[in-house]
């Protein structure tokens, strides 16, 4: 059984500002939305990953349909970045083929994404986001006083004040979006970008699971997801026997998985675009009435081959049953009752 996280391809930025120099960028359907070296870039995952799994891919369409599912983020971008690698992965061969595909994309409403995007209210963080930053000494007051030193830069050039660090974020994200394009940065980015604007955007990602209690919210969220498919595979409990289930996420959800399994050489830098880390489950008769489980990463869409990650606190062969264990601490029995109490 294969479970794939992947990244949205290239997309338009989110926020512009006064003095941006390409404020009037005929972007296709406009702001956030998937581009065409986007829609390209997932088609090429889809299409690296098929020369891995294509034993795992039914030419039947009925048993297509019951062997593979898909997930997305309720971001239209997420959407057509999922239409895009399917048609990659099970080798369509037109775009209006991405209208007929055979597999459905399952879209979480915001309100119920606990593992993706993670929209849905959690009262838990709030208050844990708040007590941090009473905390001189924490992660995500440091990245706040780096926030207010680069507001002071960038307030000062893009004609309207930056305050917070969300919007800090997104005026760097802009920055990466035009370099990702090729496009002519603004006179005033070599002040920030590359290097303190993409140090700040890591950290930004990985403020969302700064903490054990986060890491618990954030990342338990995935990893219970995914057990939760993996053990009723082992166990011949899996509904149509499924052997494929994909992901359609962003570069925080990467994050989010990478930062709770402690895998610190993944979270140096921010997941680049149409990147995929994936979990494989493999019969192994050399575990008795067990699974084994590894851990692969394509680090961006044109890689063939991806790279075998080491699964922390799990020696090879990795048995489900002992990354279980690892991760215990980090399962959810119910998203909305820890996220109630504190």
């Amino acid at each position: 059984m294969v479970l794939v996280m992947f990244r949205h391809g290239a997309r338009s930025p989110v926020q512009s500002f006064p003095t941006d120099p390409h404020a009037d960028y005929p972007w296709i359907n406009g702001k956030e939305e998937l581009q065409p070296l986007g829609f390209d870039q997932m088609f090429q995952l889809g299409r690296n990953m098929r020369r891995r799994y294509k034993f795992f891919i039914p030419d039947n369409t009925v048993m297509m349909k019951r062997s593979i599912y898909t997930v997305s983020s309720c971001l239209q971008r997420c959407i057509d970045s999922a239409q895009s690698f399917l048609t990659g992965l099970l080798k369509t061969s037109n775009s209006s083929a991405i209208r007929r595909q055979p597999v459905p994309i399952n879209v979480i409403p915001p309100d119920q994404d606990t593992f993706i995007r993670q929209n849905r209210t959690c009262e838990k963080v709030k208050h844990i986001m708040a007590k941090e930053m009473a905390n001189n000494a924490s992660f995500l007051s440091e990245l706040n006083r780096e926030a207010a030193r680069l507001q002071q830069i960038i307030s000062a050039e893009v004609g309207t004040p930056i305050t917070s660090a969300q919007d800090t974020a997104l005026i760097c994200d802009t920055l990466e979006v035009y370099n990702a394009f090729g496009m002519k940065q603004p006179s005033w980015a070599y002040k920030i970008f590359p290097n303190r604007a993409r140090a700040f955007l890591q950290g930004f990602l990985l403020s969302y699971s700064a903490t054990p209690e986060l890491k618990h919210i954030r990342g338990g969220a995935i990893l219970t997801e995914y057990l939760t498919k993996m053990k009723a595979k082992r166990d011949g409990m899996m509904k149509y026997n499924r052997r494929m289930f994909f992901y359609s996420g962003h570069d925080v959800t990467q994050v989010n998985l990478f930062n709770s399994l402690g895998m610190k050489q993944q979270t140096l830098r921010r997941p680049e675009l149409g990147s995929a880390v994936v979990f494989e489950l493999h019969k192994n008769d050399d575990l008795w009435m067990d699974w084994e489980l590894r851990m692969l990463h394509y680090e961006n869409s044109s890689v063939q081959t991806p790279v075998a990650l080491e699964i922390p606190r799990c020696p090879e062969p990795c048995k489900l049953s002992t990354f279980e264990q690892t991760v215990k601490h980090l399962l959810l029995d119910n998203y909305d009752e820890v996220c109630s109490t504190w």
